[in-house]
């Protein structure tokens, strides 16, 4: 007997993701309508890049176009075990949460394609808003170096630690975990799993080839901005300020999408 619309797991799992995604981004859009007002953080997509909202779209719509399949045991017991995790203050364990749907959807034998394309949209999705954090809050140190170390070979100074001087030693420069790459390193990820999904394909040497080439981009972006500004720190406020941040948010995002769809083609069966 068909399932119900009502009672198919993929109906549930869509509202599920919904929920828990505006679940676990409430704190970025609370703090974005807190310090911005209504209109400017609406601008500024309230805090969340427009890739993990087109993500938490593509995914959901994978679902609903997904053939309805009842409710068993095991999708009940995680349906409910994410609702908890919805209904608690904490933000991280609804991308947990989300992270443990996309898992059972990814390898569950029941799972159809169009189920299995959501999970690796809506997993993807968890790296930039959960995984990239809790990455970079273990290796914090580690990382900023990394990013120090390559303003410094750019700049002509030798960096200590996450300090780089100016180029005319006026001064220095404090890298802080917002002027990190991992951020933008993530969101290019989910940018090429977004494609390949969308794309219906599969994973191969050039697409592997084509999504690191991305996020080298994004790499190589942020360090030419840092070293902007260490060339020409009377510009600070101009390099690092909202004109700064959002120009380079621009030529970010439209290198990486440049790259993907150079990179990635669209499957001729593609469904989607």
């Amino acid at each position: 007997m068909p399932a119900s619309i009502y009672t198919s797991r993929t109906l549930v799992y869509g509202g599920l993701a919904i929920v828990g995604f505006s679940n676990g981004a409430s704190e970025r859009i609370a703090a974005e309508l807190d310090q911005k007002g209504v209109l400017a953080a609406f601008y500024n997509t309230f805090g969340v890049s427009t890739v993990v909202w087109a993500a938490l779209l593509v995914g959901v719509c994978f679902l609903l176009r997904s053939n309805p399949q009842p409710m068993r045991r095991i999708d009940i017991a995680i349906a409910t075990s994410a609702a908890v995790a919805f209904l608690l203050p904490l933000p991280a364990l609804s991308w947990l949460a989300i992270s443990l749907i996309a898992a059972h959807l990814a390898f569950s034998s029941r799972s159809t394609d169009l189920e299995r394309r959501a999970a690796a949209v809506l997993g993807a999705a968890t790296v930039p808003m959960l995984w990239a954090r809790v990455l970079f809050a273990s290796m914090s140190n580690s990382i900023l170096v990394v990013d120090a170390k390559l303003v410094g070979w750019l700049v002509g100074t030798n960096s200590h630690g996450n300090v780089i001087p100016f180029a005319d030693g006026s001064g220095m420069l404090f890298l802080e975990p917002a002027c990190s790459s991992l951020t933008n390193v993530s969101l290019a990820y989910l940018c090429g799993i977004l494609f390949l999904k969308i794309y219906d394909q599969y994973w191969s040497l050039s697409a592997i080839r084509t999504i690191v080439v991305a996020c080298i981009s994004t790499i190589s972006l942020n360090v030419i901005r840092i070293s902007a500004i260490c060339l020409l720190p009377r510009y600070y406020d101009e390099i690092h300020g909202p004109i700064g941040a959002t120009l380079a948010g621009w030529a970010t995002m439209g290198t990486v999408l440049a790259i993907y769809i150079r990179g990635i083609k669209p499957n001729a069966t593609a469904d989607a």
